[in-house]
């Protein structure tokens, strides 16, 4: 079974070499479906910046699995930090 994972709409990049690699990759859009990320069906949540979770339409609610900063990251550096997750 496919790992899945969330990644912000925005990165389009990353969004293509996860699915690359076989990820099933689901879409985040604005914060607008995270508080439906209530259990670790998903591996990792990447988000453009941290600042994205506070934003207003969020419910305040940390998703309980890991959360990815993709800012300043190649999409090689952002699947080596989900497979060190992972482990």
């Amino acid at each position: 079974m496919k790992d899945k994972i969330v990644v912000e709409n925005t990165l389009t990049p990353f969004i293509e070499h996860l699915k690359s690699l076989g990820y099933d990759v689901y879409t985040l859009y604005k914060n607008s479906n995270l508080e439906h990320i209530t259990s670790d069906e998903y591996k990792a949540i990447v988000v453009s910046g941290i600042d994205v979770l506070s934003s207003s339409d969020s419910t305040g609610q940390i998703p309980p699995v890991p959360i990815v900063e993709a800012r300043g990251k190649t999409p090689e550096e952002v699947h080596q930090i989900i497979q060190d997750k992972l482990v």
